[in-house]
């Protein structure tokens, strides 16, 4: 149940379990589901299992493999668990071994987007989940915790698309990036993901090496966090300084090294969901300072808790120090140990400011995370009961039109009275033999599937 605790762990997990479905894109694409499909007002979803699956032993995996994997999930403390807080393990079941009913205690319409977040589908029954059955493409052959996986390929394996054409791969786990790089050019490795933004430009000439970025609507992306609920953020107009002194376009030249690209204050540009007719911030520290110096706001001192626990957080807060002293804003920047920033959650929370780092998700669950009554990580503070509203008619909405101008009215709120400052958006780079091919995203660039990988002759 912890086999995705890191990068190398995930894509381990991706090869050994096929997963009810995953992320093409803004749309989810069905592997051990045939189909997904809600009632009329998504409070029950009719999941179609597909036929043919079988786990490596031989045996076929039903309906009632995939009930067992969810509820599972649901009463483990993982990732899954969040995007499943909705399911009613008790009252879902199976209808037949190609049916299962899953019913869920409120409306949501955006269900099938939760099912295809990494949901590994394990035999009913699993006891000891280290050394639990798959029915993916590979099976795990030899394993050394922290260091190295290998995996063999399975002559029977069922899926669509042709692989996997690989006989064995090799994972390997390498902590620093610049080693990372060092063995991709060595011929160590054929394939390394999470190197740094300077990569792209050390290496652009290089012929023996294929450098790419994330597609787009897969960048993460730089926030600072203001806590509505604690001072001075309680004033609108102090939310309204920040936003104001922030220079993204400065952000984006330094921090990203001209790589990324400016942020609208509102996640998930590029998604199919994103509203494109928000405004776009204006630069404008001369509002900035008349806004942090009258009244309630004047001689406020604002400190950002940051960390470098991954590239980007630090960084941004140590730019906005400047630039808040261009707009007359005294910031300091409280820098925490990497392992400490996320482990203290209350502290994190309670942060009157804080940077975040928010991981590409499809954007009605990253909204969901992080805003309203179902917030895994409320980083602004509590909800609003009006935002409140918004997310339960944004989850109530059922057909792909009804969906998006509920998302809409959200991302609408948010950027006229939430908390976030999302100031710019950051690729995530990885690097290539020119020989590898089929290394797809779906919905995880860090963490690539292997599925369909191949070196060309």
């Amino acid at each position: 149940m912890q086999a995705t605790a890191t990068a190398v762990d995930y894509v381990r997990a991706r090869l050994i379990w096929d997963t009810i479905g995953e992320m093409d894109g803004s749309k989810p694409v069905w592997r051990v589901a045939k189909s997904v499909e809600p009632n009329a007002d998504a409070t029950v979803w009719t999941v179609r299992v597909r036929d043919g699956i079988t786990f490596s032993d031989g045996r076929p995996l039903t309906a009632e493999d995939v009930l067992f994997t969810l509820r599972t999930f649901v009463s483990q403390p993982t990732t899954q668990s969040a995007y499943l807080s909705g399911l009613d393990g008790k009252k879902s079941r199976v209808r037949d071994k190609r049916t299962l009913e899953l019913r869920l205690t409120s409306p949501d319409g955006f269900f099938d987007l939760a099912l295809a977040q990494s949901m590994f589908v394990f035999p009913a029954g699993t006891k000891d989940f280290a050394k639990a059955l798959g029915s993916g493409p590979f099976v795990l052959k030899d394993w050394a915790r922290g260091k190295s996986s290998l995996l063999k390929a399975r002559k029977d394996y069922w899926g669509e698309g042709g692989g996997p054409y690989l006989d064995e791969i090799e994972l390997l786990s390498v902590a620093e990036a610049g080693a990372r790089l060092n063995g991709l050019k060595a011929g160590q490795f054929d394939y390394a993901g999470a190197l740094t933004l300077a990569t792209v430009r050390a290496e652009k000439g290089n012929p023996d090496l294929r450098i790419s970025t994330a597609p787009r609507e897969l960048w993460g992306e730089l926030s600072f966090s203001m806590n509505l609920s604690a001072d001075p953020f309680t004033h609108a107009e102090a939310v309204q300084g920040v936003r104001c002194a922030i220079d993204r376009e400065a952000m984006v030249r330094t921090v990203t090294f001209g790589l990324g690209e400016v942020a609208d204050d509102a996640m998930g540009r590029h998604q199919a969901w994103y509203d494109d007719s928000l405004p776009r911030p204006v630069h404008d520290p001369d509002k900035a300072r008349r806004l942090m110096s009258s009244g309630a706001l004047k001689g406020t001192k604002l400190s950002v808790r940051t960390s470098d626990y991954e590239y980007g957080p630090l960084e941004g807060a140590t730019a906005f120090v400047e630039q808040g002293r261009a707009a007359g804003l005294r910031v300091a920047v409280d820098k925490v140990p990497a392992a400490d920033f996320y482990a203290d959650m209350k502290a994190l929370l309670a942060a009157p400011m804080k940077t975040s780092f928010y991981h590409p998700l499809p954007l009605p669950l990253a909204l969901s995370s992080y805003y309203g009554p179902r917030a895994s990580y409320p980083f602004t503070g509590a909800s609003s009961g009006t935002l409140n509203g918004l997310m339960t008619a944004m989850h109530a909405a059922v057909g792909e039109g009804k969906r998006i101008r509920a998302v809409h009215d959200v991302q609408q709120y948010l950027r006229a009275h939430g908390g976030d400052a999302v100031f710019a958006r950051v690729p995530t780079v990885a690097g290539a033999k020119p020989a590898v091919g089929g290394v797809k995203a779906l919905g995880f660039f860090d963490y690539p599937c292997l599925r369909d990988a191949y070196l060309a002759a």
